[in-house]
């Protein structure tokens, strides 16, 4: 790829496109070919055309385009809006250059800038399947011409029947002749081809070339992934790494000054309420003077008070529910034998000081914390009513961070105490018994109770699993659930209202001493049929960042993890993260490369290799001979000519066994093989697989071999830890094929440097590997496919590794990666651009996610 000499008029930030103009957002209907159109040079337009889906020859291979209708209506689902937009891109030496968003794009380990990715495919994946938005290429192997040439000369020509296995035995006389004279033939054939090919053998060993066999140097090193982010992340781990000028949004910060004031930070604890309602002298008053003054808390939903005016409420309705909710309190403080009760209408600011009223409700968790008692009101003391207030998401800390171990539910008519504990299954049921929520609040419960003690890890992601399934309004920001939980740690974060719930569950773990979960959660591998699940069933609660924290397809905790990288900061775009100390590889798709490798040595390979190499010695001898000698006198000089004669005879006994000394000398037990990640599109048998990228293949000491567990699709021997080759891949007229998740493929990615194949689904052909994580004694390594418009890699799958992996990939710094879905993504994007061009709305800006900038 060359950098575009022409510069876009407006400097955008890194990764960002132009702005948008009405005329690029018209062209919608528009047909796009028509775009490359050249009216003048009408030929030059099929080079021009990115999504084709023509054959083009470029760089020695010849590949076939993406189709353009498959790309929009199934594979994103969406238009190509992005055609006419150049994005700024620079790469890890700083070089800038501006291109269009069109094909899967990949960083060059050769060139370090993005290249359009060819990805090999299989000949039944060429046929039956299109290509999503990549260049995809015939699958071939790349053997030396000599193992070739006599891999051709020893084939077998005759083919046994069809079914020989389940065939009758016909024992008859016929029959054996026929099988004789197929052996025969087939001997023949095979020494006519020696025959041709020994000419063809001894040229190629006379000519300079390094011999595969002589076992050259290689490096032991997986190829490197050179790729650095120049952006900011939106909070920083470390106030030095923030843009400047936003310092205060580093994790790790504090408060800055001029930022907020620590009467209006949720980050500073309240040693006592702000506000409380005392009684005086017979009078309920609001007072600001709460020094030593105890206090019970007052707890109840809108959903049995309505006093907030709406269109079902009025206000008269509203101002009978206060008062009810007033005179319920100050009734069973005094029943309690104290003086002073706290209540949210009343204590916290009001609705119109946006940023004290957010304050006070985040930092409610330190005034339920100073209580004496939590008081629960109720119309009624009905388990349904129990449980509608239990089902509320704001109420579950509030029972939890009570002082005591009892809550007292009260009704205008009677009241009762439960503990903690029996809440799980009085108040937070919800009726499908373990299935359900009872589960994480029970946990938390005898938690906050002092029966159990949960670890950081563990609390962390418990809580989130009980909030997220429990109801919320949104009346704060899209991430209550954040906040909510917020008031159960340590550390405390600042609202931000265009936080997107991932943003700030990853903000407020980083914040908090919370084991590492953020970097834990980037080698975790949700089940994906399970996302389509939650997808169609449109679950509001589902979210990403929970999904990470849960069982993942491999059975595996979020404490079965070991990190080995660390997370610098949280990207601008939702569901990104900014890595640093991982280790990536490139992985290699348009081809397999000439495979370098040292052999075992023994005495029939050293007989192979003498035969090989003195042949071409003897036949130069001869030739010599008789040519020099044959044109004086013969009979003065026979002797030499007979010489050269029996040189050349030896020369052709030699090459009768050239072929066999070749696969020799290519063939033997693989000792140490340079390490490459190389991967196609679809499966393939593994003996095939070997004759492809070897030359050949050996029955009897297999060179390539399945990895027994490093993804779902893996199967082991049941007597040792044996990777076998699936059924469905080996047979597949009699074993179904597995089924894939929505938008889902196969693809084998190959490791020559431990030799082993595994088998993984995804939607886009990843092309980088990153080693970020430990666990069940291998390397959780997440194949991620790169973005080129805003220098991102997104998460693909996660396969498990060998744990020699380690120490041959090489070390990166600051990379972007996203843990969402790339196709969700683009098709927000493109519904976004689609409603601006309806509303007329061209003259505005449009970042790289297609939200306009305010």
């Amino acid at each position: 790829m060359r950098a575009d000499t022409v510069e876009s008029p407006t400097e955008t930030p890194n990764h960002q496109e132009a702005p948008i103009s009405t005329a690029a957002m018209t062209d919608q209907a528009v047909d796009p070919k028509s775009r490359y159109a050249n009216p003048k040079w009408a030929f030059w337009r099929r080079d021009k055309d990115p999504f084709s889906g023509k054959k083009y020859y470029d760089a020695g291979y010849c590949y076939r385009r993406p189709k353009r209708e498959y790309v929009e209506e199934e594979f994103i689902g969406a238009p190509i809006l992005d055609e006419e937009k150049k994005y700024r891109h620079r790469d890890i030496y700083g070089r800038i250059t501006h291109e269009r968003k069109d094909v899967l794009r990949y960083i060059s380990p050769t060139e370090s800038h993005p290249r359009p990715l060819l990805v090999q495919a299989t000949p039944e994946v060429v046929k039956s399947e299109p290509a999503g938005d990549w260049r995809r290429v015939k699958l071939k192997g790349n053997v030396p011409t000599i193992l070739k040439v006599s891999e051709w000369a020893l084939r077998d020509s005759s083919k046994a029947p069809e079914d020989s296995s389940e065939a009758p035995q016909d024992s008859s006389k016929a029959s054996q002749d026929n099988n004789r004279a197929r052996k025969v033939s087939n001997f023949c054939l095979k020494c006519l081809r020696v025959i041709l090919v020994d000419p063809v053998i001894m040229v190629l060993l006379s000519l300079p070339l390094e011999k595969i066999w002589d076992e050259a140097d290689f490096d032991e090193s997986y190829t490197e992934f050179p790729n650095y982010t120049w952006d900011y992340p939106k909070y920083a781990r470390n106030k030095l790494d923030a843009k400047p000028g936003s310092e205060s949004r580093a994790i790790n910060g504090g408060i800055e000054s001029g930022h907020k004031s620590l009467n209006l930070s949720s980050k500073v604890r309240l040693l006592r309420p702000r506000l409380l309602m005392v009684l005086d002298n017979g009078q309920w008053q609001l007072t600001d003077d709460t020094s030593s003054i105890p206090y019970a808390f007052i707890s109840f939903t809108t959903t049995h008070f309505r006093f907030r005016p709406s269109p079902t409420v009025t206000l008269e309705q509203a101002a009978a529910a206060q008062q009810t909710v007033e005179e319920l309190a100050q009734r069973r403080t005094e029943e309690a034998g104290m003086k002073a009760y706290w209540v949210d209408f009343r204590c916290c600011a009001p609705d119109a000081e946006k940023e004290r009223h957010t304050a006070d409700v985040h930092r409610m968790c330190d005034v339920i914390r100073a209580a004496e008692y939590v008081f629960v009101l109720l119309p009624d003391l009905s388990r349904e009513k129990k449980l509608e207030w239990g089902a509320r998401m704001w109420t579950l800390p509030e029972a939890l961070l009570a002082r005591r171990q009892e809550i007292r539910f009260y009704s205008p008519t009677e009241s009762v105490t439960v503990s903690k504990i029996g809440m799980a299954d009085h108040v937070w049921d919800n009726g499908e018994g373990l299935e359900g929520d009872q589960q994480p609040t029970r946990l938390l419960a005898e938690h906050y109770s002092g029966v159990l003690t949960l670890g950081r890890l563990e609390l962390f992601t418990i809580a989130l699993e009980a909030l997220a399934a429990r109801r919320q309004n949104g009346f704060f920001s899209q991430s209550d659930t954040a906040y909510a939980l917020m008031g159960l740690l340590h550390y405390r974060i600042d609202l931000d209202h265009k936080d997107t719930l991932f943003q700030a569950l990853a903000k407020l773990s980083l914040a908090n001493d919370s084991d590492r979960l953020v970097e834990r959660m980037v080698c975790m591998f949700p089940n994906p049929k399970a996302q389509d699940t939650s997808k169609k069933s449109n679950s509001k609660n589902s979210n990403r960042f929970q999904a990470l924290t849960g069982p993942d397809h491999y059975g595996s905790q979020l404490w079965d993890i070991e990190p080995l990288c660390q997370v610098a900061g949280v990207g601008e775009d939702d569901q990104t993260l900014i890595l640093d100390s991982c280790r990536g590889v490139s992985i290699r798709w348009k081809a397999f490369p000439q495979m370098k490798y040292k052999r075992s040595h023994g005495f029939r390979k050293l007989i192979a290799e003498i035969v090989l190499r003195s042949g071409v010695y003897w036949s130069g001898l001869g030739l010599g001979l008789i040519i020099k000698y044959a044109s004086g006198d013969p009979s003065q000089d026979a002797g030499l000519i007979f010489l050269g004669c029996v040189a050349l005879v030896a020369t052709f006994l030699l090459g009768l066994g050239a072929p066999r000394a070749v696969r020799r000398l290519y063939g033997g037990r693989v000792m140490q093989s340079a390490p490459w990640l190389v991967g196609f599109e679809g499966v393939m048998p593994v003996d095939k697989l070997e004759t492809l990228i070897f030359g050949n293949c050996n029955q009897d000491e297999p060179r390539l071999t399945y990895e027994p567990s490093s993804t779902p699709f893996s199967e082991r021997d049941q007597k040792e830890r044996i990777g076998l080759e699936p059924g469905w891949i080996s047979d597949p007229s009699k074993h179904k094929r597995p089924e894939l998740p929505t938008g889902h493929r196969f693809f084998t990615l190959v490791d020559t440097g431990s030799l082993t194949v595994s088998v993984f689904s995804a939607r886009r052909p990843p092309s980088v590997a990153l080693v970020c994580g430990r666990e069940g004694g291998m390397l959780r390594t997440v194949l991620c496919h790169y973005e080129r418009s805003d220098n991102c890699l997104y998460k693909e799958t996660v396969v498990r590794m060998d744990s020699l992996t380690l120490h041959q990939a090489k070390g990166l710094s600051w990379i972007k990666i996203g843990l969402g879905d790339n196709r969700e993504r683009l098709t927000r994007r493109s519904q976004r651009v689609s409603q601006m061009c309806d509303q007329e709305f061209g003259q505005g800006s449009a970042r790289a996610d297609g939200t306009p900038d305010t």
